[in-house]
């Protein structure tokens, strides 16, 4: 009965983003082939580019520069401390944003977000006034974490999708029962110092909260330091359709120059199997260039699967556990690659599982890491940023940023937590 009600809280709350969305989208079917000094968008035809100014907010990072195998696992997983930093927002706005889900990426020694369904009310008078289906913001500084400087929807530019519709999303831009939206509940896959892939998983509706995942779609970003702006590009509606896994949009990592994208089997092992596809970072826009890999024979195959069963075997990481969200990184401070996850979809909880390389084997003896706690309904949408601590003087691992969606009786939004391994 808790999850039923839980689960009924939570599409009440969502009823709501739905129907202030359908404002925007209005707003979004007249502005999206305009230019204005805040944002251009073309949504003419497969590709479908937007460029926004960037904030020069600089919050320089270190990447690791991980071996693809490592041994043994070294440190604790016991946690030593956590920090709740409240609500993500951005301070300085006259807009408080409601969103959730999202994702983190770093280029140009900036760290973007992107978060999902967000939604603008006045601060003084707590009024809607407007909303977008995805929205870009900016970390001001890593010493607090829950400070951002919104920059797709703002006072000063209006509400702007941070990633642009194709034309056939676009023609359904004003209708509130078959409109698309673009979520993404993962981090970006790093290409170069000011380029980066990010996927987005393409939901259509069918009523006012009903929808179906058709697949997920890739996005580009790239900033231009000359003229301070970024570019979100689509190359294609779709990166991998539902008839097979959405690669990349539940977790990466990159090693030597390749990313490892991995998908959840959603249709056929209810998001219990992990599975994995491998491209390198210079051919992440070309299929061709991509491998499979199979578990069950420990090689990649060159033929994107497509699965009319569950394919357990298949699966990079097998296990007992119902991934919903997870980050998957490699640790300095354990010298290993760890995917930080909740479980299920009303978990709550904050778990590990580590291994040695990103192919396995994956020790699935999850570790309990801390609980939060929620407000109404649940929380959901847990994703890790080990950037956030990750200096020249620093180990990378040892402290992590964690965020995740909120829901009370205000609204959805954004949570920061910085957690220490002991």
């Amino acid at each position: 009965m808790t999850m039923v009600r839980s689960l009924l809280l939570s599409s009440l709350l969502r009823l709501a983003v739905f129907v202030a969305l359908f404002h925007q989208c209005v707003l979004a079917a007249t502005t999206s082939s305009a230019s204005t000094s805040a944002a251009s968008t073309s949504a003419a035809a497969t590709p479908v580019t937007s460029i926004f100014p960037v904030p020069s907010i600089l919050t320089p990072y270190v990447w690791t520069a991980p071996q693809l195998s490592n041994s043994p696992v070294k440190g604790s997983f016991k946690v030593q401390s956590t920090t709740d930093w409240g609500e993500m927002q951005d301070f300085k706005s006259t807009w408080r944003v409601f969103r959730d889900g999202g994702g983190s990426c770093s280029i140009s020694n900036r760290t973007l977000w992107v978060f999902n369904d967000a939604v603008a009310h006045s601060k003084s008078t707590g009024k809607f006034t407007g909303a977008a289906v995805n929205a870009m913001s900016i970390a001001n500084t890593f010493s607090n974490i829950s400070q951002l400087t919104d920059f797709t929807v703002a006072p000063s530019v209006g509400y702007f999708p941070a990633v642009p519709w194709s034309a056939n999303e676009a023609q359904y831009a004003n209708s509130l029962t078959s409109r698309y939206a673009l979520w993404t509940f993962t981090n970006c896959v790093q290409l170069s110092s000011t380029s980066a892939a990010h996927f987005f998983l393409v939901n259509q509706f069918s009523s006012l909260t009903a929808s179906r995942q058709y697949g997920n779609t890739m996005v580009l970003y790239n900033i231009n330091e000359a003229t301070g702006k970024i570019t979100v590009t689509r190359p294609a509606q779709y990166a991998f359709r539902n008839t097979s896994y959405p690669y990349g949009s539940f977790a990466n990592v990159v090693v030597n120059g390749y990313a490892y994208l991995y998908g959840l089997d959603r249709l056929y092992s209810t998001n219990y199997d992990v599975h994995l596809a491998q491209v390198a970072t210079a051919y992440i826009s070309n299929q061709a260039k991509y491998r499979y890999w199979n578990a069950a024979t420990k090689a990649y195959e060159t033929t994107l699967p497509v699965p009319t069963a569950r394919r357990r075997t298949a699966a990079v990481i097998q296990s007992n556990i119902m991934f919903s969200t997870g980050t998957l990184f490699f640790s300095q401070y354990h010298n290993a690659y760890v995917l930080i996850y909740f479980s299920a979809y009303q978990d709550n909880t904050f778990r590990l599982v580590s291994s040695p390389t990103p192919l396995g084997p994956w020790n699935v003896t999850s570790v309990t890491l801390f609980k939060t706690t929620p407000g109404i309904g649940f929380n959901y949408g847990a994703l890790a940023h080990p950037q956030y601590f990750q200096s020249k003087a620093g180990i990378a691992g040892k402290s992590v940023m964690l965020h995740y969606s909120y829901q009370d009786t205000v609204g959805t939004y954004i949570k920061g937590m910085s957690m220490t391994f002991a």
